[in-house]
């Protein structure tokens, strides 16, 4: 069986790798280029979820025909790029994009068997369980803070298990940071999923959906059941940055709107339509958005506007002003000492920007603790900067004239001048 499972995977892969071969050559004449358009024309018309944009989309593509602007073109991918590019030009809309995929595309003709079928499933789901779904890191930071870095949101068909084990790890801190910097979106499921950790058993409405080709309405709830312990009711901190799409921005976006996370970091990418992926002909595909999501709040959505963070900074600065919010919100003593802890952590890790950071919120939310001065006032000499070094040891001293330490410094930085 395992030898029969092998042959028909090869002869699949033959004749995928045989269609690859005869398409790489593939040159582009007239013709080919006025069918690709007009395929394109009728499905953006049929399907697109905007249809104003559509028809601005194909009075744009009759232009470039007539211009011959697309004439000399005889590459394939040279021409799907330009022509996404022309879409993009007027729908704004990163999802809407034409490939050049005969692979896929042979993949998807050539009916194999269900156990072959299988066997390529199991396949997929090694490859996933590889990058552990996407799950990067999770870990506990000082001060009782749960951390998650996710770099994609899996099929749940999948990844439901370790999204379980993620959740019950961070089930006893005291706030969640969950940092979608790297991630560019994904499946919907994953979505409902997560976000259905974060509400009461109670079914929540995340999102309503309209079609336009079919005029349809649906919606999409959180889960009533969930494996393993919700966090229903602890500061959320979702982490942005312009690379942020898609699925990963319908989470951001849903559980900003209902009052469930803080959103720290940059403007997200702005990919809200749902999309299908439709064959033209032998090698190109079209991906149409055709699924507009209204979220219940808003009204709205994050297409082409991408997700406005509570707090913005750069991708870079995200998560330490997260953590740091995080912590003032959650310690109700000994504040600022954990900060104080956690600005040194980042000293040992070589992160003199984070520390800095730290420190100088420490002074403002302590400004007569002679500590946390001094501790900004080592961060500072740490990172050469003599004069903000000795401001800073000179206000530890007057709040606190015993001090030998930040005595000792200002002698020491007073003699280097």
């Amino acid at each position: 069986m395992k030898n029969y499972f092998k042959m028909m995977l090869l002869m699949l892969l033959l004749i995928v790798q045989n269609t690859m071969a005869q398409d790489s050559k593939r040159l582009l004449d007239t013709k080919d280029r006025k069918a690709i358009v007009s395929a394109v024309k009728a499905h953006i018309e049929k399907s697109y979820i905007n249809l104003d944009l559509s028809k601005r989309m194909i009075i744009e593509l009759d232009k470039n025909l007539k211009s011959n602007k697309y004439q000399k073109i005889t590459s394939p991918i040279e021409f799907s790029e330009i022509v996404t590019e022309d879409l993009q030009s007027i729908s704004k809309d990163l999802h809407l994009k034409i490939r050049f995929e005969p692979e896929h595309i042979a993949r998807e003709k050539n009916v194999i068997s269900q156990q072959a079928q299988l066997e390529m499933e199991k396949r997929m789901a090694l490859q996933m369980a590889e990058i552990n779904y996407g799950f990067k890191e999770v870990k506990i930071l000082d001060g009782n803070i749960g951390y998650l870095s996710l770099n994609q949101f899996a099929d749940i068909k999948y990844a439901e298990e370790t999204v379980a084990a993620a959740m019950n790890f961070l089930s006893n801190t005291s706030a969640i940071i969950i940092d979608l910097r790297a991630n560019g979106g994904g499946v919907p499921s994953m979505m409902q999923l997560l976000s259905s950790y974060f509400f009461d058993e109670k079914p929540v409405l995340l999102s309503d959906f309209y079609e336009r080709e079919t005029n349809e309405k649906t919606q999409l709830y959180s889960f009533e059941n969930v494996n393993g312990k919700r966090s229903a009711d602890k500061p959320l901190y979702i982490l942005t940055s312009k690379r942020t799409f898609s699925a990963s921005e319908a989470f951001t976006y849903t559980l900003k709107h209902l009052d469930r996370a803080t959103v720290v970091g940059e403007t997200t990418k702005g990919g809200a339509n749902r999309t299908k992926r439709i064959n033209i002909d032998n090698g190109f595909t079209i991906s149409v958005p055709y699924l507009q999501p209204i979220n219940p709040v808003t009204k709205t959505n994050w297409e082409a506007k991408g997700v406005q963070p509570n707090i913005e900074t750069s991708e870079k600065d995200a998560f330490v002003y997260a953590y740091i919010d995080a912590v003032k919100k959650t310690m109700k003593k000994n504040t600022s000492n954990v900060l104080n802890k956690i600005g040194y952590a980042f000293m040992q890790d070589k992160q003199m920007d984070n520390a800095l950071i730290v420190f100088r919120e420490n002074v403002k939310l302590f400004p007569n603790d002679s500590n946390s001065w001094d501790s900004l006032g080592e961060a500072y000499f740490l990172n050469e900067d003599k004069e903000n070094a000795l401001k800073s040891y000179k206000k530890s001293f007057e709040l606190d004239s015993g001090s030998e330490s930040a005595k000792a410094m200002i002698q020491k930085l007073e003699s280097m001048n």
